[in-house]
């Protein structure tokens, strides 16, 4: 009898333990990213919605993919409207919200929490689509309390994409360009102008110029308030160690490419600057330094390899 009724109370334990497991999952808060996204889901314009549950290194984020038929500001700022009132209805705190559409899904525009109800978010929208519309490349818009930040992955389009930038007129000194164009990357700050057009296509001619004695498989343009930079990476093969690229033996190679680099940068009447890189597995070998408004200085290459001041003598050609 002992047995059996051991087995009754046992049996009663598990049962009240289930119970009681069982109430206190259903007493458990809803997630509020689930249902975010389940309310998201169910707007007529949104056509694909995620929602990520803000934790200890992370923020919340709301990603949107929206039809085609919102194709104006005014569109867009009804959507983003309608993104608060679900966030808020279900007690989702500060998010970031970035905005697909489905006409180019590679493109998108993300910006910070209460953006609808800012000054200027109409004008932050209109520019969002005029970029859409007129680049080749899949754009990237990001909008913050710090400023702002345009990347067009162009590819073979860049120098297109940066004619449209300088056409659409977009920009203030907290505003950031970077076009993408494969090898190359271009940054720069504040409106696009007719000079970086031509800067850009210059270093893009200079640095991809079939039949160069060296290879250059990627560079970095910078054009800032003021001043440009450039780095170039380059190949060449005949160095197989650091302390064989010397200008003895490779200053007639690289003499084209240098020329042909500080001849674009003079353009722009800014102080520029010209970094050599070599490429290799190890760490970045900075081999030549050069800058337009200082005379070149002894121990910036750890090797002493003289390019310094080989690059100025090229510029004073």
């Amino acid at each position: 009898m002992g047995i059996v009724g051991g087995r009754r109370a046992a049996a009663t334990l598990a049962t009240g333990a289930l119970l009681l497991s069982g109430l206190a999952a259903c007493s458990r808060a809803p997630d509020p990213a689930l249902a975010v996204q389940s309310g998201l889901r169910h707007l007529d314009q949104v056509r694909a919605a995620e929602v990520t549950q803000p934790g200890p290194d992370r923020s919340g984020a709301i990603r949107i993919t929206y039809a085609a038929a919102v194709d104006d500001a005014a569109g867009l700022a009804a959507l983003v409207s309608e993104v608060d009132a679900v966030a808020a209805d279900r007690g989702y705190p500060s998010y970031r919200l970035t905005l697909v559409s489905a006409v180019t899904p590679e493109s998108e525009l993300t910006v910070g929490d209460g953006f609808g109800d800012r000054r200027g978010s109409r004008a932050v929208l209109r520019t969002w689509l005029r970029l859409t519309d007129t680049m080749l490349g899949a754009v990237s818009y990001a909008v913050g309390p710090d400023g702002e930040t345009v990347r067009v992955r162009s590819g073979g389009g860049a120098a297109h994409d940066v004619a449209r930038a300088r056409r659409i007129g977009h920009g203030s000194d907290r505003t950031v360009w970077v076009f993408d164009s494969g090898p190359g990357t271009f940054t720069a700050t504040g409106r696009m102008t007719g000079r970086d057009l031509r800067l850009f296509e210059a270093v893009q001619r200079g640095a991809g110029a079939e039949g160069q004695p060296v290879w250059v498989p990627s560079w970095q343009l910078d054009r800032r308030a003021g001043h440009v930079r450039l780095d170039l990476t380059v190949d060449v093969a005949a160095a197989r160690t650091p302390e064989q690229l010397t200008v003895a033996r490779h200053g007639r190679t690289l003499a084209p490419l240098v020329r042909a680099a500080q001849v674009a940068l003079g353009a722009t009447d800014l102080p520029a600057w010209l970094r050599l890189h070599a490429t290799g597995a190890g760490p970045d070998d900075v081999f030549g330094s050069w800058a337009s408004d200082r005379p070149a200085a002894r121990g910036r290459d750890r090797l002493d390899r003289g390019w310094d001041a080989w690059l100025a003598r090229q510029a004073a050609r």
